[in-house]
């Protein structure tokens, strides 16, 4: 066995990188690495590791594991490892401890890393590879395209995770552990006709997160500045892959949880609604109108964002997995049709499972789809909601809301003609004298301890709940 220490001391301002390498060398014939980590209080530093394939950013090998702030010791070997980290042969040369400077604060802050070799291990057989799961459609099928397990931050386990989504009725479920790709082959040997998975990761930064899908492996986090998120929009377009923003608003103490890069062209999927409405989303969907209004076209999606505390879940339903839930219309539910879900836009958001249902077709064409818009023509508008009596349909186009029409029942269409003056049109829900739930719903947070304090009563009565958002239909002049 043998022992290196890494140790040093960090001020704030010292370097504009988000993170400090601290390598060190593996001999040929290690089986084993383990790294444990100590730093003065009143800071916050992440922990990674990389092996030496890791190469220039945006790297696809080298990864070795990731795990914030949430643990303080770690290992990989041939044959295991912790969960968010890569077991498997370990190549000999320059490994690489990853200190996410997540937070500094006036003090310097000093750490010790302890890196310990261990011996020879035999390999482990190869992994069956997992089965295609198929579930034959056409239909409407639900989910959530975004969660968290023990292989991030979350104290529960996978089997955790799959049992409150299976609670919930979900037909889908997408886990994108942070900075990480270790839950991808437990995930899909996890997946089955009652519940098809997929896999993702949540690339997350101190600026902004992104969740990105149909990657074979891990996608590197080492965003430096603005002009990285484009590349690696790109290198995950190259490699087959989806990207997404993540809950683009305004959280006052959550390292990151802000979108503060511009928003690439490229991006294929916005989330706009993350976790219970009142989580101030209603920022997150102004943000999506205006990237509307520059002629993007990024599939809305909502997500729970939900970091698994264990099974049974104990916490208000408020902030279960499946708030919100995105439906899909597919031809199957698996995992690539998932993936062409995200492409096409076919969606909508509800509040939960069980939420309201929403179609919209401007000229016979679809959500997600397009449709010419002759000037001074009308265009046949047709909305369906289910579910979702005493609420109210409103529809919002680049100048904002254009119509609204109470829903006088639970099988509920309304008909109507609009001549377009701009790129798109959408619809939501919105919930209708609800102000007593909504307080009951906020003393139920605040009880529990789960209400962010960015977060005001009077701020959300201000904003009205959304029950459902639909996916726009696009408009081309001609």
């Amino acid at each position: 066995m043998t022992t290196i220490v890494l140790e040093g001391t960090l001020r704030a301002g010292q370097t504009a990188a988000p993170t400090v390498l601290l390598p060190f060398e593996v001999p040929a014939g290690t089986g084993r690495v383990d790294v444990r980590y100590h730093y003065d209080d009143g800071h916050i530093l992440d922990l990674g590791l990389l092996d030496p394939r890791i190469g220039p950013f945006p790297s696809a090998e080298g990864f070795r594991g990731w795990s914030g702030s949430a643990r303080e010791q770690v290992f990989v070997a041939l044959d295991a490892a912790t969960p968010g980290y890569l077991a498997g042969e370990l190549p000999p040369g320059t490994w690489q401890v990853v200190l996410g400077l997540a937070q500094l604060g006036e003090a310097p802050c000093s750490y010790r890393v302890e890196v310990e070799l261990g011996g020879p291990r035999p390999a482990p057989p190869a992994p069956p590879p997992g089965a295609q799961v198929r579930v034959p459609g056409p239909r409407w099928f639900r989910g959530d395209l975004h969660s968290h397990t023990h292989h991030s931050d979350a104290r529960g386990s996978l089997a955790d995770l799959l049992a409150a989504a299976r609670a919930r009725g979900l037909d889908f479920l997408s886990v994108t552990d942070h900075n990480t790709t270790s839950h991808h082959l437990p995930l899909l040997a996890a997946s089955s006709p009652e519940l098809v998975l997929l896999p993702g990761e949540e690339v997350t930064t101190y600026r902004g997160h992104a969740n990105v899908w149909g990657v074979d492996g891990w996608v590197d986090f080492r965003i430096g500045g603005d002009r990285d998120v484009g590349t690696l929009v790109d290198h995950v377009h190259a490699r087959g892959g989806l990207f997404a923003v993540n809950h683009p608003r305004a959280a006052p103490g959550c390292i990151g949880c802000d979108w503060d890069y511009p928003v690439p062209e490229g991006v294929d999927v916005f989330e706009a609604w993350n976790g219970p409405w009142a989580y101030r989303n209603w920022e997150a969907l102004e943000r999506y109108d205006a990237l509307l209004r520059r002629g993007l076209r990024p599939t809305l999606v909502g997500g729970s964002d939900r970091h698994q505390p264990g099974w049974p879940d104990r916490d208000p339903e408020l902030l279960w997995v499946g708030t919100p839930t995105t439906w899909f219309q597919l031809p199957e539910l698996s995992e690539a049709a998932l993936l062409q879900g995200l492409r096409s836009g076919q969606a909508f958001v509800s509040d939960g499972p069980a939420g309201p249902r929403l179609e919209l077709e401007v000229a016979r064409a679809s959500m997600g789809s397009a449709t010419p818009a002759p000037a001074g023509t009308p265009l046949p508008v047709r909305a369906r909601v289910t579910g979702a009596a005493g609420s109210l349909l409103r529809y919002v186009a680049a100048e904002g809301p254009v119509r609204e029409v109470p829903v006088d029942g639970d099988a509920f269409e309304d008909a109507w003609a609009w001549e377009a003056q701009g790129p798109f049109l959408r619809a939501e829900v919105l919930a209708v004298g609800d102000e007593a739930a909504v307080r009951e719903g906020f003393t139920a947070l605040e009880a529990r301890g789960k209400l962010p304090p960015w977060i005001t009563l009077e701020e959300i009565l201000a904003h009205p709940r959304r029950r459902a958002l639909s996916n726009p239909v696009y408009l081309v002049a001609g």
